[in-house]
């Protein structure tokens, strides 16, 4: 018994040994290398996060192909700035041969990327254009077509007769805000057509909540469309809870998990997804161009999928839904 004990204590302390030296592997393998070497620092590393991981793997592949060092990192919750500037000063201070971002919003940041500029090496900036003089290289989705296209998918689903109310995340959210700029351009020719934009903050409570004062009001309306993940969410479980999936259209943002099922379900109508694996990808090819002092695009944007119950199971689409399965 004591022996097997032993044995069975051995495997895990070799089993955690492992799993920490692929995590530190992951994290400073780009450190001191005599390559090139690209640190990308993503807003969040955390697993559970279908999103970053996607465009993870897209920068890993990138690096594969191109015979580069590539060194992933990021803070563990999404949204924590103050650990994403430590880890952005960090990097400065060991010098790789370009830095690729997913900036977190937060006013400290351009002058923090301005200390970049200034330690020589090549920046480029992903998902999240920063303000800054001259504009770094940006890889983003382009979210104004991405709300182009959420407004021509809620006119398609009701037969040209859209009322629609938009839940969004924060007012000062630039992405959403670009989202909303499409969004207008869509449903200006339709009259009437916009109850109104409701903020929920990135709270599925609260998105829960402003669905049912909506609902509950004397305003007719047709659609919900919500501009990320905690709104859809949250939005679909009063239309469940209330039965209402059938009547009221649901038009979401992004391809997590809970989001794919509401989509197979038919209580999510539509999906916009982005494209995070190219998104990754183009960063750090990007990156290497600017290394080699290559002609580049100051700004390369990166199409979304509408994707429906009808067509989540097509081959291209089943790669946007599923990456971790179809870009191995």
């Amino acid at each position: 018994m004591r022996k097997q004990r032993f044995t069975i204590g051995f495997i895990l302390v070799i089993f955690v040994i492992a799993i920490y030296s692929i995590f530190y592997f992951k994290i400073f393998s780009g450190a001191g290398s005599h390559g090139n070497d690209v640190t990308v620092i993503l807003k969040s590393l955390n697993v559970r996060l279908d999103f970053w991981q996607a465009v993870s793997k897209g920068a890993e592949a990138a690096a594969k192909e191109m015979g580069l060092e590539l060194n992933v990192q990021g803070p563990l919750l999404e949204g924590d700035a103050d650990d994403q500037i430590l880890i952005l000063e960090e990097a400065i201070e060991r010098k790789p041969e370009a830095i690729v971002i997913a900036p977190i919003m937060d006013e400290r940041m351009p002058a923090v990327l301005a200390k970049v500029r200034s330690a020589g090496i090549p920046l480029v900036v992903i998902d999240t254009p920063v303000d800054m003089e001259p504009s770094p290289v940006v890889v983003s989705n382009d979210h104004v077509e991405a709300g182009n296209l959420a407004g021509l998918t809620s006119i398609e689903e009701t037969n040209g007769r859209p009322t629609v109310a938009i839940v969004s995340d924060y007012e000062q959210s630039k992405i959403s805000a670009e989202r909303l700029i499409g969004l207008n351009q869509a449903l200006q020719p339709y009259k009437d057509s916009l109850l109104g934009i409701y903020y929920a903050d990135d709270s599925e409570d609260k998105a829960y909540e402003i669905a049912k004062q909506l609902l509950a009001g004397d305003k007719p309306f047709n659609t919900f469309i919500t501009l990320n993940e905690s709104a859809t969410l949250g939005v679909a479980k009063l239309l469940q809870e209330q039965k209402r999936t059938d009547v009221i259209n649901l038009i979401g943002f992004d391809s997590s998990v809970d989001e794919i099922q509401l989509l197979e379900a038919g209580i999510v109508k539509a999906a916009i997804v982005q494209k995070p694996f190219n998104m990754g990808y183009l960063g750090v090819k990007n990156a290497l161009k600017l290394i080699n002092g290559g002609k580049i695009d100051p700004i390369t944007y990166i199409e979304s999928n509408v994707i429906t119950k009808e067509n989540m199971y097509t081959p291209e689409n089943q790669k946007l839904l599923f990456p971790f399965i179809n870009n191995k």
